[in-house]
C-alpha cells in the first residue's frame, strides 16, 4: 500500500469515527443520557489502536 492510501485511509476512519461520537452526543443529549459519556472511553480505545498501527 502507497503512503497516499494509507493516508487516506486513515482520515476516512478519523471523520467516520468522529461523525460516530458526534451522532451519539447529539443523541444522548436529546435524551438526556449522561451515562453514554462512556463512549468516549470506547474512542479513545479506537482511536490509540489505530495510530498503533
Amino acid at each position: 500500500m502507497s503512503d497516499t492510501f494509507i493516508r487516506h485511509f486513515i482520515s476516512l476512519i478519523g471523520a467516520l469515527v468522529c461523525g460516530a461520537v458526534y451522532l451519539a452526543g447529539y443523541l444522548s443529549g436529546a435524551q438526556g443520557w449522561w451515562w453514554t459519556a462512556i463512549g468516549l472511553v470506547v474512542v479513545y480505545i479506537i482511536v490509540y489502536k489505530l495510530v498503533e498501527a
